[in-house]
């Protein structure tokens, strides 16, 4: 079966639950180990580095809500030195998915001397924006007050979202307006325009996750879709951002050339780096994976100053 037919089966059973049908644990790395391996059967998925030159402190709540706390990890090396941060935020369309899945991810890029943070954010119900938005606003503001325990460099700092959490990493990046100031951001495979009129469309006729997390459709709350697009918030204040993306034809996630050509018109820096012929989780697994890293290390060397690194970087 090929690869958009059968990613198109999985997806539309799966979007077109309804919320209460989807628990968190619906997309994880063992499903979409699963999913992936059925398509690309010689996937791997990448292991975490092991030594004592690194160090993850899991489980810190940084905010409360009614569903109870929030909480991220920070994995750092094992030093004292004030090091740059990068946000990660993990996908699973917005009601599914948890910060453990980017855990390989976090642990590179510390590795490579960054303080990274996945972090959880509201989904499901719960989860309906702007709550996922505030939410990472609010991780970056525990951050910024807890700065001096964990010796971050909040002069530098970026965020690195995939999916759907590329979307919200777009997004916070155009926005800028944490009280943390973004200096580099990463969407892997993330949406940039919810107002694209073929995405409209198709959530006309087939509501879904994202007609859910906007809490209704287009025609109903036009003013809520502009305002979760990132596309529709760059100015002067947006964060270089660098776009990565699948070749695989679903999900459909419209606006990154776009939004690329409206962050260029600022005068702000981005790019675009298509990964030949991957699967919407192609961040997750290997052979795609190093890329991966690599790239995201580059980029935010370039916007952030490339901080000292581990052993075995």
């Amino acid at each position: 079966m090929q690869i958009w037919l059968f990613l198109r089966l999985v997806l539309v059973v799966a979007l077109a639950a309804p919320v209460s049908a989807l628990p968190q644990t619906s997309f994880t790395l063992d499903s979409a180990e699963e999913a992936t391996r059925r398509v690309y059967p010689n996937i791997v998925r990448p292991s975490i580095p092991m030594g004592g030159h690194i160090r993850a402190v899991r489980d810190q709540p940084y905010a409360q809500t009614e569903q109870g706390p929030l909480s991220l990890d920070i994995w750092r090396l094992n030093d004292e030195l004030p090091r740059p941060v990068v946000l990660i935020v993990h996908g699973g369309g917005w009601e599914a998915g948890d910060r453990s899945m980017e855990s390989t991810l976090a642990a590179e890029l510390a590795v490579r001397g960054w303080v990274a943070v996945p972090v959880s954010y509201r989904l499901g119900e719960a989860g309906r924006f702007p709550a996922p938005l505030h939410d990472l606003q609010s991780a970056l503001r525990w951050l910024r007050d807890n700065a001096s325990r964990w010796q971050l460099d909040l002069d530098r700092v970026a965020a690195v979202g995939a999916s759907a959490g590329g979307q919200l990493a777009a997004l916070l990046g155009a926005r800028n307006d944490a009280g943390v100031r973004l200096s580099a951001v990463v969407s892997l495979d993330g949406l940039a325009d919810f107002t694209d009129p073929q995405f409209i469309s198709a959530q006309a006729r087939q509501p879904s996750a994202p007609t859910r997390f906007l809490g209704g459709t287009y025609a109903s709350r036009p003013d809520v879709w502009r305002a979760a697009s990132p596309v529709h918030q760059v100015g002067l204040h947006s964060a270089p951002t660098l776009f990565m993306q699948s070749t695989a034809v679903t999900p459909v996630l419209p606006g990154r050339e776009l939004m690329r050509e409206r962050l260029q018109a600022a005068g702000i820096h981005s790019e675009v780096i298509a990964l030949p012929d991957s699967p919407h989780t192609f961040w997750l697994f290997e052979p795609w994976f190093s890329a991966v890293v690599k790239n995201i290390d580059l980029f935010l060397a370039r916007w952030l100053r490339r901080p000292p690194s581990g052993p075995s970087s």
